[in-house]
């Protein structure tokens, strides 16, 4: 086992900022899944020839930062850092839910996705929001030269008016139309966006190829699906509640569904491939939709 000897300060200082760097930005990436454990201090001694101080300073800074969490007789874990602050940091078996590999985020994992050639995106959502602004990021490092790849191609199975009506509605006068106008000018100005955000990419030369599409359903959401070129599920169940928005001058109860902020989970296995096959038909039996 190799294991450094460095004694300046300036030097530890530097080792234990490259440790946590690196580990930072493999848990942004999606390399190291959050709710996924850490390797051991022994692990990371040997990885990044250091001593093991350096390594604890290294996930003290992580943990300060809300990328890792130490359980105690479990071991380190990458956690979201983008958790709301009140949000407790999980501390034992009784917050096991918080540290369960199976709940997902959706940025590292479209941070994974780009990585490949072939970028493929399907997924069955509300308004495409989450997924705008988690592929944002993406096309920063495209643009950067930091990802290369060579062609994209999402499809994005939407909510039509029909379905729209059913879920947006103004709890005191179920006839007003302007919940659901509201909802229906959300989904095509995030679709719209997406498609220009990605189409722009292929006209400037970064991506050779770039597909969006969309179809929509008259079935109302109630669970959202991302499948991520071909390997890889979320998913996500959509929850019906009452809040206020303005319209206007006049503030409206309304009832619809939220899917910013639902909890995603992973999919796989023989769910996956069911998942897959859901999509499909439903792919198959939707009505395009001209992106603006």
């Amino acid at each position: 086992m190799a294991v450094s000897t460095r004694s300046d300060s300036g030097g530890a200082k530097r080792e234990y900022r490259r440790v946590a760097d690196e580990l930072r930005a493999r848990i942004e990436g999606g390399d190291i899944a959050l709710g996924e454990q850490l390797p051991t201090h022994a692990e990371l001694v040997e990885r990044f020839d250091v001593s093991r101080a350096t390594i604890q300073k290294a996930l003290k800074a992580l943990q300060d930062e809300r990328y890792v969490q130490s359980i105690q007789g479990k071991g380190v874990f990458a956690r979201d850092w983008n958790a709301p602050d009140e949000e407790p940091a999980p501390r034992g078996p009784e917050s096991a839910e918080e540290q369960d590999p199976a709940w997902a985020d959706l940025n590292a994992a479209v941070a994974w996705c780009f990585r490949a050639r072939q970028v493929t995106i399907d997924a069955s959502c509300l308004t495409s929001e989450s997924l705008n602004a988690a592929i944002v990021p993406q096309v920063g490092r495209i643009m950067r030269g930091e990802l290369h790849p060579e062609s994209v191609h999402v499809r994005l199975l939407l909510p039509d008016p029909q379905a729209v009506r059913a879920i947006a509605r103004n709890v005191a006068d179920p006839a007003d139309t302007r919940p659901a106008e509201r909802l229906l000018k959300l989904i095509d100005t995030h679709t719209g966006l997406l498609r220009n955000l990605l189409q722009d990419l292929g006209d400037r030369g970064h991506i050779e190829s770039v597909r969006v599409e969309a179809r929509t359903h008259a079935m109302p959401p109630q669970f959202k699906v991302y499948q991520l070129n071909g390997s890889r599920g979320l998913k996500a169940y959509y929850v019906i509640g009452t809040r206020s928005v303005q319209f206007d001058d006049e503030l409206l109860e309304i009832s619809d569904v939220r899917g910013v902020g639902a909890r995603l989970f992973s999919v796989g296995g023989a769910e996956l491939a069911e998942s897959a096959t859901w999509f499909e038909s439903w792919w198959a039996a939707a009505d395009p939709q001209v992106l603006q």
